[in-house]
């Protein structure tokens, strides 16, 4: 038996960075929205261990590349560490094969490699029978990383603090058309903290976030995106120029809000339309530096595990 789940990408409509703990990590306030590029994983029963084998997804726009080999050793990939704490909080035995289909960029903020880890411990619980309630799933998902506690909670949309591993999920809003754009630029997490940290003026008061931005309303989100921003923007842009040009870009071009996602390299704009979306992609995805420019929708629901599936993504 297998069992296949689609693993979003998401955007962070804004993200605010208000202290560093002394042990290196920063405390944050963001809001999470799954959007429609997806990642495939399947576990299957049989073999001594747990085997990881990555490839890059059919379904992959052509500009990015070969993304499996961006995730590195596959025994070294946020999958394979979700497979090993799946079996050391169940017991269980090890012995299914892995099989992770890419076609989320690593190193844009998009969460493919959280995404990939929550989907991991969601096909593996559906596989082994539910041993692991939702509450423990999101608990063990943090345990690998903050944004993989979101991805497990089941929910397309969420404000969240502390790491980003305490999280409240929200009413999602409507489904809305979302441009993408991928840089040539890939940031490593960990730097993109210690610049944007070091010209932060830390620690700040929280932004006290009003509850009317998890009521599913995207007048309020839009607001709110515009009134936090994106701690991250000030160290990126100067960095690399260009995703300042691209954001303007997005502006331009209709978006209702356009921010850097995460803590980069690529950037997202929301649009009231799939029309103005479409001249985005075909304006933005022309422009040097721009790698890809993908036409995707927000979410308002997350995909469902399947059993015996090896189709391509849901959605």
């Amino acid at each position: 038996m297998s069992v296949s789940v689609s693993c979003p990408a998401k955007v962070n409509l804004f993200l605010r960075i208000f202290a560093r703990e002394e042990s290196g990590h920063h405390q944050i306030e963001t809001f999470f929205l799954a959007v429609g590029l997806w990642d495939r994983v399947t576990v299957r029963r049989g073999g001594p261990g747990v085997a990881v084998n990555v490839g890059t997804a059919p379904w992959s726009a052509p500009g990015l590349g070969d993304l499996a080999r961006e995730v590195g050793e596959p025994g070294d990939s946020t999958v394979a560490r979700a497979a090993e704490v799946f079996f050391d909080a169940t017991g269980r035995e090890p012995s299914v094969s892995i099989e992770l289909a890419k076609a989320i960029p690593a190193g844009t903020g998009l969460g493919g490699g959280s995404s990939d880890a929550a989907g991991t411990l969601v096909a593996l619980n559906k596989l082994y029978g539910r041993p692991l309630g939702r509450g423990a799933l999101v608990e063990i998902g943090g345990w690998i990383g903050a944004d993989v506690a979101f991805f497990c909670a089941g929910a397309p949309a969420a404000l969240a603090w502390g790491r980003g591993d305490r999280s409240m999920p929200c009413s999602p809003p409507p489904p809305a058309p979302a441009v993408l754009v991928v840089p040539r630029q890939r940031f490593a997490t960990a730097d993109a903290y210690r610049e944007a940290s070091a010209v932060l003026d830390l620690p700040a008061g929280s932004a006290r976030l009003p509850v009317e931005c998890a009521s599913g309303d995207w007048r309020a989100l839009w607001e709110l995106a515009d009134w936090v921003g994106n701690d991250f923007e000030r160290t990126a842009f100067r960095r690399s120029p260009a995703l300042a040009v691209f954001r303007s870009a997005l502006v331009e071009a209709g978006a209702a809000v356009a921010r850097l996602t995460g803590s980069g390299s690529a950037l997202y704009g929301v649009f009231a339309t799939d029309e103005a979306a479409r001249r985005a992609v075909r304006r933005i995805g022309a422009m040097e530096g721009v790698v890809a420019a993908l036409l995707v929708s927000t979410l308002d629901a997350m995909p469902k595990p399947e059993k015996g599936a090896e189709r391509g993504p849901i959605g």
